[in-house]
């Protein structure tokens, strides 16, 4: 009999919400001109008080969602296969991944904040702190999937994780500076890690049953 978590339908949830992750600044850019992808991030799309707040606060939770359902799907296959590494660090994944999501939906930004350069807050640390570790948490994940044989996921995880924490440094930078492409970079970040999963959702959907 079938298990829930064998359904290529679960497996593949990730790459839906992978996809919906990507189109977010886009669709950003044809709903709302005033948002532009070059010098502001994409958080300014969920910002507090923004005509099209709710509506894509509710894009990235249930985009958010619909990955975690899939790395939840992944436990259950690690634990059965016995990959104790790759289930750890699938769950280390999972909660940092389920931190973020929370805490950006939760916890958005103002407007003001998001279109001018304002001190470092205690949200910056925070969501700094969140970004390290989910992006540690990506390369993590490539190291056992490599001892697992998973070797092209391993090499794809590993340089997304990478890029990921580069991406999300280089948008503060570049915003220390004043360079007015912090948002490009940040919409790059967003991608990155969107891809990586979508990737892992991939990866493992061709393995599932139907």
């Amino acid at each position: 009999m079938q298990l829930w978590w064998q359904k290529k339908i679960i497996v593949g949830a990730g790459m839906v919400g992978s996809l919906l992750l990507v189109l977010e600044s886009v669709l950003g850019t044809l709903a709302w001109p005033t948002y532009k992808i070059g010098p502001y991030p994409i958080a300014m799309l969920t910002a507090k008080g923004t005509p099209y707040e709710l509506g894509f606060r509710m894009l990235q939770l249930i985009a958010g969602i619909l990955i975690l359902v899939t790395l939840i799907a992944l436990i259950r296959y690690a634990t059965e296969t016995k990959k104790v590494k790759f289930n750890r660090d699938l769950r280390l994944l999972s909660l940092f991944w389920l931190v973020s999501l929370v805490l950006q939906f939760v916890w958005p930004i103002t407007l003001d904040v998001a279109i001018t350069v304002t001190p470092i807050s205690i949200r910056d640390v925070i969501f700094g702190i969140v970004i390290i570790c989910l992006g540690a948490s990506l390369i993590q994940l490539g190291r056992s999937a490599q001892t697992n044989h998973f070797g092209s996921l391993s090499n794809a995880v590993t340089l997304l994780g990478i890029l990921y924490i580069l991406f999300n440094f280089l948008a503060y930078v570049v915003t220390l500076i004043g360079w007015p492409v912090n948002g490009f970079l940040d919409v790059m970040a967003n991608d990155v890690v969107a891809v990586a999963m979508g990737f892992i959702s991939w990866y493992f959907m061709r393995l599932a049953e139907s």
